[in-house]
């Protein structure tokens, strides 16, 4: 049985077939969908029902004097999979005649964690608004000439697609869509592979059987209705229903403030092509140049308070009470997150520490900083960076390591990938197969030969999007980075971290600085905290509780304050 170790996430497709045909007859949303009609969608994991998606036609609706069509759409997804926490998702569309967006308001709450997303959309550009996690950010995004909406598992936009869309020719094999969830375009990739015949609520059904690049086969009828959709590597099913389905209300989350207790400046920093904004904080009765700290982000795109797709990880907390304790801290988006900018085209790990780089020196030429007084707090990935920039700035007077890894990348993906084998009762034969599979493809992605995406397996081809990253991990050794370090080290980990190892990777790291005879570190381990340092509530940790409410533990927190007043000295 094969099993995939990803969440859902469901792209759009277009079918040129539907799509001509629709426009060929010249119709328009209000000549398929009547007032007050509904769809719903049953979505199925290994044959049990694990959410739905429902879609209303509200009807025509006046956009800021633009007379437009709008649709309500809910979807809710249960603790299932790698995701074992419930999902809600709200959201509004509003279209032209031929269902192209001309705003989209989307709001999530995954376990604890809230966010909202508008977009409104404008010849080549759309302005989105995003609230998540209690931080507001703006951001723009260029357009093609046609383009479509896209939210992950809202499959009803998809069928509003397939029969409105402006008329693709049957060779053509792309279509853009503007995703709500990435804030990006995606282009998309599909063949016609078949037609159908089957029995719908008592009725024949026929049409075209879709099949796209990321393993998705989808049942499309003559009228342009989106029967079925199937992702056979997750053993997932998307099927029309008439069953009824839960209605529910979320509220949009309400932007988090700063501390009245500081002084806060906001800052744009140069970094190569990149624009990077942030905030630096100081208690407001701070005089003189004071101790500085930057803090350097863990993987996947973080803002400035260490919101992350919606999971808070509590930085903000960190650096508030950093702040509090009298150091001048530096806190930004990264690159193509909130405020900050990013390259049109794919970037890498190197990139990232080049990022960090142009922070630790923007941050040292300040002039109520003492240069000689600025640390560097690095958590996870960036557990991996704060010891490249020590090395290439011999001015940093101290580096803090929480929860970082000691090994490469490709061993702690293995590993991760090991325990959610583990959760879902995968052993024997079969584990170590999965494994050495997953193995197999990250050591070809993080390679240097050419591969085509056709050679990989299915599952495994959207790690391509990420492959500069890959790539430049491959050729970082974090033991020997830190080994060059000369300034105090601190190893800060989570003894309950699933993520990271305390004896693969906290141990090794505080051993390489044994070996260099390093003259300050310390390695220290918190029983019962996890990858974020908050507390976990039964004897392991899991990815659902980052989803929860929880706080940063105060007993790290004051011992990563205590150890940097030791050695920068706040005055």
């Amino acid at each position: 049985m094969r099993r995939m170790l990803r969440p859902l996430a469901l792209l759009i497709a277009i079918s040129p077939w539907a799509l001509a045909a629709a426009q060929a007859a010249g119709l328009q949303v209000a000549d398929l969908y009547q007032v007050g009609e509904e769809a719903v969608w049953i979505f199925e994991a290994g044959g049990e029902r694990i959410g739905e998606h429902w879609l209303r036609y509200e009807g025509p609706s006046s956009l800021l004097g633009i007379t437009a069509h709008r649709f309500s759409a809910r979807v809710r997804l249960a603790p299932v999979g790698p995701l074992p926490v419930e999902q809600r998702y709200q959201a509004e569309l509003w279209t032209d005649d031929l269902g192209r967006p001309l705003r989209h308001v989307f709001d999530a709450k995954v376990g604890a964690s809230t966010s909202r997303v508008e977009i409104s959309l404008a010849g080549r550009k759309a302005a989105a608004h995003v609230v998540q996690g209690g931080t507001v950010r703006d951001a723009e995004i260029d357009l093609p000439e046609t383009v479509f909406i896209q939210a992950n598992n809202f499959i009803g936009y998809f069928e509003i697609l397939l029969a409105l869309a402006a008329p693709i020719d049957e060779t053509l094999r792309t279509v853009h869509v503007v995703s709500t969830n990435a804030l990006q375009v995606i282009p998309y990739r599909f063949q016609r592979a078949d037609e159908f015949a089957e029995e719908v609520d008592g009725q024949t059904v026929q049409g075209a059987v879709l099949e796209d690049s990321f393993g998705e086969t989808i049942h499309l009828s003559n009228a342009g209705r989106l029967i079925r959709l199937e992702v056979a590597a997750q053993q997932l099913v998307i099927r029309r229903s008439d069953e009824p389905v839960e209605a529910f209300t979320l509220e949009a989350p309400a932007p988090r403030k700063l501390d009245d207790r500081f002084s806060c400046r906001e800052v744009t920093i140069a970094a190569g092509g990149v624009a990077l904004a942030g905030t630096v904080t100081k208690p407001k009765e701070a005089t003189g140049r004071l101790p500085a700290v930057f803090f350097i982000s863990g993987s996947g795109l973080q803002d400035r308070d260490g919101v992350s797709s919606g999971v808070d990880t509590g930085t903000h907390e960190i650096l508030d009470h950093l702040t509090a304790a009298g150091f001048l801290v530096l806190r930004v988006d990264d690159r193509g997150v909130g405020g900050s900018t990013a390259p049109a085209a794919s970037f890498g790990y190197d990139d990232l520490v080049a990022d960090a780089l142009a922070c630790a020196d923007f941050l040292l030429e300040q002039d109520d900083v003492d240069p000689e007084r600025v640390a560097l707090i690095g958590h996870s990935e960036g557990g991996i960076t704060a010891p490249l920039l020590a090395a290439e700035r011999p001015r940093i007077a101290a580096i803090v390591l929480m929860a970082a890894t000691g090994r490469s990348l490709v061993d702690v993906i293995v590993d991760q990938n090991a325990l959610a084998l583990d959760e879902a009762g995968v052993s024997g034969e079969e584990r170590a197969e999965m494994l050495a599979e997953v193995r197999r493809n990250l050591e070809r992605v993080a390679g240097e030969e050419e591969i085509d995406p056709g050679d990989l397996p299915v599952e495994f081809r959207s790690l391509l999007a990420n492959r500069k990253w890959l790539q430049d991990h491959a050729r970082q050794d974090p033991v020997e980075n830190l080994a060059r370090v000369q300034c105090p080290v601190l190893i800060l980990q989570g003894a309950l971290d699933f993520q990271v190892s305390p004896e693969k990777d906290a141990a090794p790291l505080a051993a390489a600085l044994d070996g260099a005879q390093h003259g300050d570190h310390e390695l220290r381990v918190f029983p019962g905290l996890d990858h974020l340092f908050k507390k976990v509530a039964g004897e392991k940790s899991t990815l659902a509780e980052y989803f929860t409410e929880r706080p940063v533990d105060a007993e790290f927190l004051d011992a990563l304050t205590k150890w940097l007043g030791e050695r920068l000295q706040p005055r």
